[in-house]
């Protein structure tokens, strides 16, 4: 059983020394694996007191594993657009920064994430715009 620990441990050595990683600069599993990549789709969409869901065939959100995010919408109307930036989440996984760059500045904004679900508030027009991204079931 020793033996087998030992080869174990020399194998991980000669991987990280032949393959150039730093066993210091590792992260954590959730963040090699990042769990939280995927196509998310707009749950809840309401601006004040109004559903805006009625308007829309799809909203959805998909974060990449590289740090981009793309927003995409399809109205019944036949409309569709997207919107495209980057984004990080926090070590702890309950907040998500969106950066949109826009001209020569970046805008960003923070929202909560709450048991997998990504929550948009925001005032948009003077009204409250609240937003819910879950993975679909």
């Amino acid at each position: 059983m020793r033996r087998v620990i030992l080869s174990a441990i020399l194998l991980i050595g000669s991987l990280t020394v032949f393959t150039g990683c730093d066993l210091n600069s590792m992260t954590t599993l959730s963040e090699i694996s990042r769990p939280y990549v995927g196509e998310y789709e707009c749950k809840t969409l309401r601006l004040g007191a109004e559903d805006m869901t009625v308007r829309f065939e799809s909203v959805k959100l998909n974060l990449k594993y590289d740090g981009e995010f793309v927003l995409s919408y399809k109205g019944k109307s036949a409309n569709k657009g997207e919107w495209s930036g980057r984004y990080r989440v926090s070590p702890d996984g309950d907040e998500i920064t969106l950066s949109v760059k826009e001209s020569a500045r970046t805008v960003e904004r923070t929202f909560p994430i709450d048991k997998g679900t990504i929550i948009v508030d925001w005032n948009f027009a003077g009204k409250l715009l609240h937003a819910e991204f879950s993975f679909p079931k």
